[in-house]
C-alpha cells in the first residue's frame, strides 16, 4: 500500500495558515503586547512606587522638624495674692508674673536627627529602583509563561493535521483489508487524536491563566480586565555588559562582588547602616548635659497709700547632669551600636546572597543553552529521521502502526520540551538583568580598569 503523507516539516511551514483557523474563537483582538511594553506598564501602574515617593517626602519633612528647637514656653501667673482680701495692692509680695523659658537640645542631637531622617529618605529612590527591577522579572516570568503556552499551542495545532492524516490512512487501510492494519490501530489513532485535542485545551487554559495573572500587574482599576494579546515571535532580551559576562564566565567572585555593591538593594542597605550609625551618635549625645534658660518679669501695684513699688526681673539657667549612666546612657549606646553592626552584617549577607544567586543563574543559563543546542542539532533531527523511517516502513507493509504513532508523539513531545527550555533560558536572561543591569553598574569610577583584570582572581 502507498499513501501521500505530509511531513512534519511541511506542516510546520503551514503554521501561519493553520494557527488562525485553530484560534479563531479566542477573544484576543487587541494589539500584541511585547515583553518590554508589559514591563513598562507594570512600573507605570505600580502603586508601591507612589507610596514610596510619599514616604520619602514625609521623611524629608521630618528632617526639617527634627532640626528645629522646641518652642519656648510662656508662663503667666498671679503670685502671693492675699486670701483675706484678694486685693492686688494689699501686700508688697503680690505680683503679676510673666515668664519665658527655653530648653536647648543636648549637644548636636538636632543635626544628627536631621541627618538620620535624610538617610532614611535616601533609601527610597534605591528601593524604588530595586522594585522596578523585581517587577520586570515578575512580569517577564508571567509573560514568558503565557507566551510559551501559546507557542506550544501553535505546535500542537500544526501537528493535528498530521495526526488526522495518520488516522485517515489507518482507517482506509483497515477498511480495504490491505496490509497488516488491525482494529486496535484504528482505535489508537482516534485516541491519540483525542488526546491531542485535550492537550490543546489544557494549553489554552494555561495560557489564559497566565494572562489573567499578568493583567493584575499591567493596568489600574479603570483598565483592569482589558484583553491581552501576545506576539508570535520570541522577544529580544537585553544582556548585561560584555565585561560582566566575561567576569561571570571566569567566575571572578571578587570583581563581581564589587559590581554588585552598586546594586540598588545594596545601596538601600548602605543608607540603612548610615541611619543606624546616626542612632549611635544620637545615643552618645545623651552624655551631654541639657540646659535651658528662663526669664521672668514681675509687676507690682502701688501700695494702699499710693506709694510706688519696684517691679522684679528674674533670669536663670537650668542644667541636668547625666551622672548615673550605667543603666541608661551606656546601655542606649550599646544597643544602638549593636543595631548598627547587625545592619552591616545583613548587608554582607545580602551581598553574598546576590553573588550566589547571580552565579547560579549564570550556570543554569549555560546548561540550558547546551541542552537547547543538543535538542536542535541532535535530538530533533534524529527523531525526525526515525519518524520518517517508521512511516516509510509502515507504508511498505514492513512496519507497525504503533511505531509510527510513538515516533510522531515523541517528536511532538520533544518540540514542546524545546519550547520550555527556550522559556527557561529567557527567564534566566531576564533574572540576570536584575543583578547586572548595564545602566546601573557601568558608572562605577575605575570600573573599566578593574574588569580588564577579570582573569585575576
Amino acid at each position: 500500500m502507498s499513501f501521500t503523507l505530509l511531513s512534519s516539516a511541511h506542516l510546520r511551514s503551514l503554521l501561519p495558515v493553520l494557527t488562525p483557523l485553530v484560534f479563531a474563537v479566542v477573544p484576543y483582538s487587541v494589539a500584541a503586547l511585547s515583553l518590554q511594553e508589559a514591563q513598562q506598564l507594570a512600573i507605570q501602574y505600580d502603586p508601591w512606587q507612589q507610596a514610596s515617593n510619599l514616604q520619602e517626602q514625609a521623611l524629608r519633612a521630618d528632617s526639617s522638624v527634627a532640626a528645629t528647637m522646641s518652642d519656648p514656653v510662656l508662663s503667666v501667673g498671679l503670685a502671693n495674692l492675699p486670701t483675706d482680701g484678694f486685693q492686688f495692692n494689699q501686700e508688697g509680695m503680690t505680683q503679676l508674673k510673666v515668664g519665658l523659658s527655653q530648653q536647648f537640645a543636648r549637644g548636636d542631637s538636632l543635626e544628627i536627627k536631621r541627618r538620620q531622617f535624610l538617610n532614611l529618605a535616601a533609601r527610597h529612590p534605591q528601593l524604588r529602583a530595586e522594585r522596578q527591577e523585581k517587577l520586570k522579572v515578575t512580569v517577564a516570568k508571567l509573560w514568558l509563561d503565557a507566551f510559551t503556552a501559546q507557542q506550544r499551542m501553535h505546535i500542537v495545532a500544526a501537528s493535528r493535521p498530521l495526526f488526522m492524516q495518520l488516522s485517515d490512512i489507518v482507517e482506509a487501510s483497515y477498511g480495504s483489508a490491505q496490509g497488516r492494519t488491525r482494529q486496535q490501530d484504528v482505535i489508537q489513532a482516534q485516541v491519540e487524536l483525542a488526546r491531542l485535542d485535550d492537550r490543546l485545551s489544557a494549553l489554552e487554559t494555561e495560557r489564559d491563566s497566565k494572562l489573567a495573572s499578568l493583567a493584575e500587574w499591567l493596568y489600574d482599576n479603570d483598565n483592569y480586565g482589558k484583553a491581552i494579546d501576545l506576539s508570535d515571535s520570541w522577544p529580544q532580551i537585553e544582556v548585561p555588559d560584555a565585561k560582566i559576562l566575561h567576569l561571570l564566565q571566569q567566575q571572578n567572585k571578587s570583581q563581581l562582588a564589587q559590581i554588585l555593591a552598586l546594586h540598588p538593594s545594596m545601596l538601600a542597605a548602605e543608607q540603612q547602616i548610615k541611619s543606624q550609625l546616626n542612632g549611635v551618635e544620637l545615643a552618645q549625645q545623651k552624655y551631654q548635659a541639657q540646659w535651658g534658660v528662663n526669664a521672668s518679669y514681675a509687676y507690682r501695684d502701688d501700695d494702699v497709700n499710693g506709694n510706688s513699688r519696684a517691679d522684679f526681673f528674674s533670669v536663670g539657667f537650668s542644667l541636668d547632669l547625666p551622672l548615673f549612666t550605667n543603666n541608661r546612657q551606656d546601655k542606649e549606646v550599646e544597643s544602638a551600636t549593636l543595631q548598627a553592626e547587625a545592619a552591616k552584617t545583613e548587608q554582607q549577607l545580602l551581598l553574598r546572597n546576590l553573588l550566589a544567586q547571580a552565579l547560579n543563574n549564570w550556570q543554569a543559563a549555560q546548561h540550558t543553552q547546551k541542552r537547547i543546542q543538543q535538542f536542535e542539532h541532535v535530538i530533533l533531527p534524529q527523531l525526525s529521521e526515525h519518524a520518517d523511517a517508521t512511516l516509510n516502513a509502515y507504508t511498505s507493509d514492513n512496519g507497525d502502526f504503533g511505531d509510527v504513532m510513538r515516533s510522531r508523539i515523541a517528536q511532538l513531545n520533544t518540540e514542546l520540551e524545546l519550547i520550555k527550555l527556550q522559556n527557561e533560558l529567557a527567564q534566566y536572561q531576564v533574572q540576570l538583568l536584575y543583578y547586572f543591569k548595564p545602566t546601573n553598574f557601568s558608572v562605577k569610577q575605575g570600573y573599566s580598569a578593574t574588569v580588564n583584570q577579570a582573569g585575576d582572581k
